[in-house]
């Protein structure tokens, strides 16, 4: 045997007539029946696919975030959606608002109202914290009644994690109670004091990076009339958000009352 005879290489490809290499002329008669319940099978897979690609923020298939929606969808309206922030199961998914002008993903504050009435009738030197000091106070949560509180705490972190900023807003009810700065004597040493969520005061004067702004304030003097503040934070340390509790620190006295309006919590 010579070397030649190890290395013939694969068998020449069949070879065909003229007549074996033609099209069939009839072919184009030839109708496959086609399945109705493939074809359905098919169109619902494609839909499916669609819907996976482009996530249209419905409890089924749930978007990102709100940012990601309105990317995909530009002409959907501000409302209710589903986000998935952590792209796991959508079993997990959690109702959210989209500002679809901003792309924000925001998420209500449950309950988002502390009613008005004499909360506390003790003197004190330091902040009476609202959920941490006083006895049928709460600390703030988030998220809807019908949702699992685990599932908005980790889609929260994820949200975090997704957003370059944060912001909300909180509204103190005053009736004989300084909110902000006090008109007597033109300080803010009565000015309420916010949690975030990380633990981190935030207050009306210092360090302005953990200063919240004054957007209204009507409680600067003591009043039988009900008046408000309303406060903003707004940081891109999206950790430090949402609010989790407030210190009054102007009450303690039996006719000073206070309630609280929490805003959504909106990440970007």
């Amino acid at each position: 045997f010579g070397p030649h005879d190890y290395d013939s290489g694969p068998p020449p490809p069949p070879e065909f007539s003229e007549d074996e290499a033609m099209p069939n002329s009839n072919a184009s008669a030839i109708i496959v029946p086609v399945d109705p319940s493939v074809q359905a099978t098919l169109k619902a897979l494609s839909s499916q696919i669609d819907s996976m690609k482009s996530p249209d923020g419905s409890k089924k298939h749930p978007a990102r975030t709100c940012d990601d929606l309105k990317r995909c969808y530009p002409l959907k309206k501000s409302g209710e959606y589903w986000v998935d922030p952590n792209q796991g199961s959508a079993e997990d998914a959690i109702k959210v608002h989209c500002n679809m002008d901003t792309g924000e993903t925001c998420i209500s504050a449950n309950p988002s109202t502390i009613p008005r009435k004499v909360w506390w009738t003790a003197s004190r030197n330091k902040p009476v914290w609202f959920g941490a000091d006083i006895n049928s106070g709460t600390h703030f949560t988030y998220g809807n009644k019908d949702q699992p509180v685990n599932s908005v705490t980790v889609q929260m972190t994820f949200i975090r994690l997704l957003s370059k900023e944060a912001s909300q807003t909180i509204t103190y009810h005053c009736k004989n109670s300084v909110g902000y700065e006090d008109a007597r004597t033109g300080n803010l040493k009565k000015a309420v004091i916010l949690k975030g969520s990380n633990d981190l005061e935030l207050k009306a004067e210092g360090n302005n990076r953990f200063r919240y702004t004054m957007v209204e304030d009507s409680c600067s003097q003591a009043s039988s009339n009900w008046g408000k503040t309303v406060l903003e934070y707004r940081t891109q340390k999206t950790a430090r958000l949402p609010i989790v509790d407030i210190a009054p620190v102007d009450i303690g006295g039996p006719n000073q009352e206070f309630g609280i309006d929490i805003g959504p919590v909106c990440f970007l």
